[in-house]
């Protein structure tokens, strides 16, 4: 196996342990080195090797081989038994500073490398691919992927059957734009014993998440969850388990936008808008739901029950009031780090100052309400009328207006401060 630079000028490979004759170490082994030649054009068009140089990093006390160069050639990957290893093989990496000259090998750590074999290294600017038997796999080596993000490469992920067999696996090297590629294996439906499989890579996602419940985190169960496409047909359709996750697992393709809607009793469906990666693999999409007592609306959170009859001129509560008003005391009861303030309304018909202050009467007369089911005090942070002040239509005085249209105006708002 071998590695190019950028420009195809440079040329990485790894040979035996050679100059003029075998070395061997003190166990009489041969190990592996890597070594570097430049191209040099001859006359007639064609291309020469020469220059060949043993990389720095070299002993005849371990091996070193299997190179592979970042697209950007400055970081070369290769395979090693040298001190520092975490098993038997491990994948490290060196930066090309030019002139031939090298950084300190740095093991990639153990994220990737295992105390078993990790081998074959393919290095493309989405993701390093190397085959393992330090993994839980399909048997013997097989090939796996880390995704790279920010210069940091993701858990490995096993591309799975029928790339990988029971046998072994190794040498995948794959064109990220044409999604076509090499991979070796010795399963027995070869020719010989190790043999070069050509494959087209095809573009499929899973999409993994859980479904909690926005105010106290907890994961919820039996959530249905529904995958649609973008005409908003359904695509597939789950129940989130015991501990709130879910899984779509096919048909999904890549760079497509899909929506998943989450619905579950006692809660509101929220939807949420996703659009797959270009390249296979795993998104996550945490789904979470509110009380369906709970409703976001203007940047607020707010507790949201009928309306609040009061009687002409008068801020006692109603049976029909306390009815609604139950529902908050019930919300509160749920979720004991609800802190709420209470703001009551009117219409513009009747003097400004008596509406403010008719309206003060009834929000304190709510919050003591509240209080008297078992609340406690320092959970409601205020209670204050604000009148005529804050109408949400345009029936101000001396506006006509039907009933309907004033009754818009004539609200208590339950306003949650903190969760």
């Amino acid at each position: 196996m071998c590695g190019f630079s950028p420009d195809e000028k440079t040329i990485y490979f790894t040979r035996n342990n050679y100059n003029g004759k075998l070395k061997r170490d003190a166990k009489g082994i041969n190990n592996l080195k890597m070594y570097s030649a430049k191209a040099v054009e001859n006359g007639n068009g064609t291309v020469k090797w020469e220059n060949v140089k043993e990389l720095p990093f070299n002993s005849d006390n371990y091996s070193v081989g299997q190179p592979s160069v970042s697209k950007d050639g400055k970081k070369l990957y290769f395979i090693s038994d040298m001190p520092g290893t975490i098993g038997s093989t491990d994948v490290f990496v060196v930066d090309i500073l030019g002139g031939d000259q090298y950084s300190n090998p740095k093991n990639l750590g153990e994220k990737v490398n295992t105390s078993g074999r990790e081998m074959f290294p393919f290095i493309t600017d989405k993701a390093l691919y190397f085959s393992s038997d330090g993994f839980l796999g399909l048997g013997g080596l097989d090939v796996f992927e880390s995704r790279l993000n920010n210069e940091i490469f993701n858990t490995p992920v096993n591309l799975g059957a029928p790339l990988n067999s029971s046998l072994d696996d190794f040498g995948y090297i794959v064109n990220e734009e044409t999604n076509k590629g090499f991979v070796c294996s010795n399963r027995k439906t070869g020719k010989g014993d190790d043999d070069i499989y050509s494959f087209e890579r095809s573009c499929t996602q899973s999409i993994k998440g859980y479904v909690f419940d926005a105010i106290s985190n907890a994961k919820i169960a039996g959530a249905i969850v529904t995958l649609k496409n973008k005409e908003n047909q359904k695509i597939d359709e789950t129940v989130s388990k015991i501990d709130g996750s879910y899984e779509f697992d096919g048909n999904i393709a890549c760079s497509t936008s899909y929506t998943i809607e989450a619905a579950k009793d006692n809660f509101a469906t929220n939807i949420k808008a996703i659009t797959t990666a270009e390249s296979s693999g795993v998104i996550q999409v945490p789904i979470d739901l509110d009380p369906a007592l709970i409703e976001r609306k203007d940047g607020l959170l707010k507790i949201k029950i009928g309306i609040i009859f009061f009687d002409l001129d008068k801020s006692n509560i109603r049976y029909d009031a306390a009815i609604e008003l139950n529902k908050v005391v019930l919300l509160m009861s749920q979720y004991p780090s609800i802190i709420i303030k209470i703001e009551s309304h009117t219409d513009s018909r009747a003097n400004d100052q008596y509406n403010l202050e008719l309206s003060d009467r009834r929000a304190k007369s709510t919050r003591d309400y509240i209080i008297s089911q078992g609340i406690a005090p320092d959970r409601i942070e205020s209670a204050i009328g604000y009148g005529e002040t804050q109408l949400i239509n345009n029936c101000s005085n001396g506006v006509y207006c039907t009933e309907a249209q004033h009754q818009i105006n004539r609200r208590s708002e339950f306003i949650i401060n903190k969760m």
